[in-house]
């Protein structure tokens, strides 16, 4: 993989997507790109190892960062800041710089060890999802579709780590979210 790796910053006013650029220079080694609303980011947007988003885009294109949400930060304007359980990074542009340096590092230390999804969802993987989002239990699930509660199992931890989703709620958000229920 000789490509370098992109972060883009998406929905930031051009004062603070140059400042977030100046930031991940010194940290980052790999390619910024800025784009000014989703829908000028989104027909690159599967090129892309990262992003960084304003609370308007993250909110207003949810279920496209959702699934992403482990290499997602947004720059927020609130002043508070608490740690988000949904696992999206977030910094706030009232922060002093300090505060603002340590939140990127720490965005950025932790999308290194983020893989790469592993592909598209099998038919009996969405299968899966789908009675998941219903509500059942493995046992269930197993006995609907007339396999093991291992493959089951097998079945559910291949989903997080496609899908970086590890609770059945986020699965079944996941899942409505995306039309498969």
């Amino acid at each position: 993989m000789n490509e370098k790796r992109s972060i883009s910053i998406v929905g930031l006013s051009p004062l603070k997507s140059w400042g977030m650029k100046s930031l991940l220079r010194e940290s980052w080694n790999g390619k910024v790109e800025y784009f000014s609303s989703f829908k000028e980011f989104f027909p690159y947007a599967e090129k892309m190892h990262a992003f960084i988003v304003s609370t308007d885009v993250y909110a207003c294109n949810i279920d496209f960062f959702l699934p992403k949400r482990q290499k997602t930060m947004i720059v927020s304007r609130s002043k508070e800041f608490r740690e988000d359980i949904s696992g999206v990074s977030m910094i706030s542009d009232s922060w002093d710089l300090t505060e603002i340096k340590e939140g990127v590092q720490r965005f950025l230390s932790g999308i290194d060890y983020i893989s790469e999804p592993k592909g598209e969802l099998s038919g009996r993987e969405t299968e899966v999802l789908r009675l998941i989002a219903s509500g059942k239990i493995n046992k269930e699930i197993a006995d609907t579709l007339c396999i093991s509660v291992n493959t089951v199992i097998t079945h559910r931890k291949n989903l997080s780590s496609k899908l970086g989703i590890k609770s059945a709620s986020g699965l079944s958000l996941y899942a409505m979210m995306n039309g498969i229920i």
